[in-house]
């Protein structure tokens, strides 16, 4: 279980109650913390840790019981609710660490039971049966002519649930493909497997039923290694998930009233597959529908691949090695081919909305929450107050709040599929290059806006070529370097202020900085007699035409990716980065402005204008005393918060404003991580915490340091995102100019 979600949810609630201005819970505030235990609800019924559901039952009573004016103790239900925080914060990472939780949650039902006036909170919805419980059908069958939806709620449900079974299942199958005999892998693809299966039949999709029925037979008799774990076992496997992919979005048609397109599946010839590999033998994949792809795409005729097959010696090698074996298409063809398979499952599923649409209903979504905060705020300044109209106001404010989800929603998505998409180009073309590669995603989740993942796409694919044809060795290579023979490529994506950071590692070979500046200089794009600095000789790659690749390969060579990178990046006013350290490998970092992003902002004032901190990078605010400050001549000023000595940045200072106050033991040091460490921002007042839409400051200010993007706050003024990393440099150098 990965309860980091569950954790981050957590968090933010807590961090929300601390900013209050009062220990005292207001009707606004505890409408929006309702939307909070919403969500925290709903995690941990995915994560199974019902304490967690209980205790949020419980902060819910409370908070409904404020909301109908029941509660006349309004600080001591704001002590239990704080309580009640505390308490799923620990029961969370209880569960992170052993999986369990063995205390016991009754103390605080009954604190609760006594400060709202009501009966046990243990009594829940009853859960639905386990997946795993459901009955199993050994009958194989054909497509069903028509497709009879038995329950439409579950139905719902499943497909809901069977696509993200299908995500895992992609995941965990190139995860196998590089630890065959990893046991967990295996029962990591065969549970989604087994759990389609049983809703399936519960809902009686025989076709679905059958298949996944039949990949979990195959999966079993691995981890019970009467078979072992072979590629043709891997893309049997790929294959079927897609099928199901394509199947469950036919489903999906017949629920909305749509008719199903008509596809090429052939569910019998796959399900021969299964069988064949799970008795042992070798099975090619799909032969007919690549040659038809390639026939299609004109790259060779319906006479050449008709008489490559009759040539074919083996029978059960696949048709894209026999065509490359034979001269007739290139690998990078058949690897193109191989993601137009992906492609056709995917389209299937997915329809296209004019984006000016979108941004248009965001737009007055965003209205519509300026209106709110306004609304929220005047509330705060009246004394007697119809409760009724607080009711309906109450409800409005959740309304409100979801409807700004749903449409920014819309417009993001989370990078996952992008990176599984890089995932199954590392596979293709490790294997075409004769390495062996795993890949690891950390920050899969982070959203993205859809429009960037289309104008991404080309750069990533451009820089995964380079990590797998010049920066992986062979695996005779790195044995030879002391390095396993399973090089590593790293995908990783995070928020940064306003931006989002998307990294490609590597652990190979390095940037030979020495190799790079003698090709650059022959190639008259630099002078020879020129010192550089080492990010200086990393740039040059950018250079048109600069390609230290030893011979041209189908995957790379010719001097011209790189370039596209770096043009591609800079139409999206984004910047690239390379750490490279030889032997060690290299890391590409680029950064994109989120222009449509949500960010969680803490708002901050310094002197008369508001600035927005991004709360993901914020550990602690506080008021330091006057014994922590320390002034170092030549090395600036420090606090000592959290038991270490950190820099003090005057925001002030650099963002030349007159402040409140000057003395940081008067003013308020919010403790911000960065990539480089830990800071002191030092600010006047803290205002509170916001969802905002991060806009772009336009030609004008896009190259200004320090600041990502701006936002409209409730009171109709624009607010400033911090670049807490731009920030932390321009700080530096004011440091290093006064040595």
């Amino acid at each position: 279980m990965d309860y980091n979600n569950l954790i981050a949810l957590l968090n933010k609630l807590a961090q929300e109650f601390l900013l209050l201005d009062s220990r005292e819970l207001d009707i606004p505030t505890a409408g929006k913390f309702l939307n909070f235990l919403e969500d925290i609800t709903e995690e941990a019924k995915k994560q199974k840790a019902p304490p967690i559901r209980n205790c949020a039952a419980g902060l819910s009573q409370i908070l409904e019981n404020i909301i109908l004016d029941t509660i006349r103790d309004k600080e001591g239900a704001a002590a239990v609710f704080e309580e009640g925080l505390h308490l799923m914060q620990t029961i969370a990472d209880s569960y992170k660490n052993t999986g369990e939780y063995k205390g016991s949650i009754i103390e605080f039902q009954e604190k609760v039971s006594g400060i709202a006036g009501i009966g046990g909170l243990t009594g829940q919805k009853p859960m639905p049966p386990a997946l795993e419980a459901l009955p199993d059908s050994q009958t194989a069958a054909e497509l069903e002519p028509s497709i009879q939806i038995q329950d439409e709620s579950l139905t719902r449900d499943f497909i809901a649930e069977g696509l993200e079974y299908i995500e895992e299942i992609e995941i965990n199958i190139l995860n196998l493909e590089n630890e065959p005999e990893n046991k967990d892998y295996i029962n990591a693809i065969f549970r989604p497997f087994h759990s389609i299966k049983g809703v399936a039949s519960f809902l009686n999709l025989e076709t679905i039923r059958s298949l996944a029925h039949n990949l979990e037979s195959l999966l079993d008799k691995a981890r019970n290694a009467e078979i072992d774990v072979t590629p043709a076992m891997i893309d049997v496997v790929l294959d079927g998930a897609d099928a199901l992919k394509t199947l469950i979005g036919q489903l999906r048609d017949v629920l909305e009233g749509k008719k199903p397109e008509k596809t090429d599946l052939e569910i019998s010839a796959l399900e021969a597959r299964i069988h064949k590999v799970e008795q042992g033998f070798d099975s090619g994949a799909g032969a007919k529908k690549i040659g038809e792809i390639l026939v299609d795409e004109g790259v060779i005729s319906q006479d050449k691949l008709e008489d490559t097959l009759s040539k074919q010696k083996a029978p059960d090698k696949k048709i894209g090695q026999t065509l490359i074996e034979q001269g007739v298409v290139k690998p990078k063809q058949v690897s193109q081919a191989l993601r137009k398979q992906v492609d056709q499952v995917t389209d299937l599923t997915t329809i296209r909305v004019d984006t000016e649409k979108l941004d248009d209903l965001i737009d007055m979504v965003g209205e519509l929450v300026i209106t709110q905060s306004m609304i929220s705020q005047a509330l705060k300044q009246q004394v007697n107050i119809d409760k009724r109209l607080v009711r309906d106001i109450s409800q409005f404010f959740r309304i409100t709040s979801s409807l700004q989800r749903v449409s920014t929603s819309l417009r993001m998505i989370p990078i996952k599929q992008t990176f599984q998409r890089m995932s199954r180009l590392v596979r293709d073309l490790a294997k075409n290059a004769g390495k062996i590669v795993s890949v690891e995603m950390v920050g899969e989740d982070t959203e993205i806006d859809r429009n960037m993942v289309d104008e991404i796409y080309n750069p990533l694919v451009h820089m995964i070529r380079n990590s797998v044809d010049h920066g992986l060795e062979t695996p005779e290579e790195r044995i030879r370097a002391g390095k396993p023979e399973r090089g590593l490529i790293t995908l990783k994506a995070y928020h940064r202020g306003g931006n989002i950071v998307i990294e490609i590692s590597d652990d190979g070979r390095g940037l030979d900085k020495q190799k790079i500046l003698n090709k650059a200089v022959r190639n008259g794009l630099v002078h020879a007699d020129e010192s550089f600095s080492d990010q200086e000789v990393y740039r040059m790659i950018f250079l048109p035409g600069l390609s230290t690749a030893e011979k041209v390969t189908d995957v790379s060579g010719r001097g011209v990716g790189m370039d596209v990178v770096k043009r591609a990046v800079e139409k999206l006013r984004g910047k690239i980065e390379i750490e490279s350290a030889v032997g060690d490998g290299t890391t590409f970092i680029t950064r994109f402005p989120l222009t449509l992003a949500i960010i969680d902002g803490m708002i901050v004032k310094v002197g008369q204008e508001s600035y927005i901190l991004p709360t993901n990078s914020i550990r602690q605010a506080l008021r330091p005393p006057r014994e922590s400050y320390n002034c170092v001549v030549g090395k600036g000023e420090t606090i000592n918060a959290m038991g270490q000595l950190m820099p003090l940045i005057r925001m002030y200072d650099i963002l030349n404003i007159e402040p409140e106050h000057k003395n940081p033991w008067e003013a308020i040091a919010v403790i911000v991580d960065g990539e480089t460490g830990s800071r002191c921002l030092m600010v006047d007042k803290i205002i509170g915490k916001a969802e905002v839409v991060v806009k772009s400051l336009g030609e004008g200010l896009k190259n200004i340091r320090g600041l990502a993007g701006g936002a409209i706050l409730g009171n109709g003024r624009i607010g400033l995102i911090i670049d807490t990393e731009g920030l932390f440099e321009l700080a530096e150098e004011r440091v290093f100019q006064n040595q």
